[in-house]
């Protein structure tokens, strides 16, 4: 099976056109320290826009990493503010438990004051990567990725239906074994 997904992903213009081309030159990377625990530190951003925007009007997407299990979270949003982001992240700590940190970039959505205030009334403390290098935010810069490609797939079939199909997705990657830690997140979050 394994053979023919990669022989499809080869074949198709649609993954040759969304491939960026490799750069082998590249400073090393300095690897995250894993935290201990699940949902210690998780890492957000936001995937903007996305063409088109689903039936239902969404055209971003929020995404999270936990770095301890590599579980992902993908919300859809039909504005980029505050107040959706922070309602948004309610609702994934609401199933994940509160992370000790929270690291984003520097967007305006997360560096706002209502984001300070909620980070600071649920217990996190904000960290933010370096302005200009989305590297920095690695982790979920890699997942929001992953996620594009996906959903590009999904558009491909039925552009206005992405955001129902976001729980499929998210399962998807969640029963896969990650290459960092060799397990997928479920086995890792739930032991089987």
């Amino acid at each position: 099976m394994s053979g023919e997904n990669t022989e499809f992903v080869q074949t198709c213009k649609g993954c040759q056109l969304r491939k960026p081309e490799k750069i082998g030159d590249r400073a090393p990377i300095t690897p995250i320290v894993r935290p201990q625990f699940p949902f210690e530190i998780v890492n957000i951003d936001v995937i903007e826009p996305i063409q088109p925007p689903s039936g239902r009007g969404h055209k971003y997407v929020l995404c999270m990493m936990d770095q301890h299990t590599r579980w992902p979270e993908a919300v859809p949003l039909r504005s980029l503010t505050a107040k959706n982001a922070c309602d948004s992240l309610l609702q994934i700590f609401s199933r994940t438990g509160i992370p000790s940190i929270i690291a984003s970039d520097q967007g305006t959505n997360f560096k706002s004051a209502l984001t300070q205030e909620f980070t600071k009334r649920i217990g996190s403390s904000p960290r933010f990567s370096c302005p200009g290098y989305p590297a920095s935010n690695g982790l979920v810069e890699r997942w929001n990725k992953v996620l594009k490609d996906m959903i590009h797939h999904v558009i491909r079939e039925d552009p206005r239906s992405w955001d129902r199909q976001l729980p499929f997705l998210l399962f998807e990657y969640r029963e896969v074994p990650n290459t960092t830690t060799g397990v997928s997140p479920f086995r890792l979050l739930y032991g089987r």
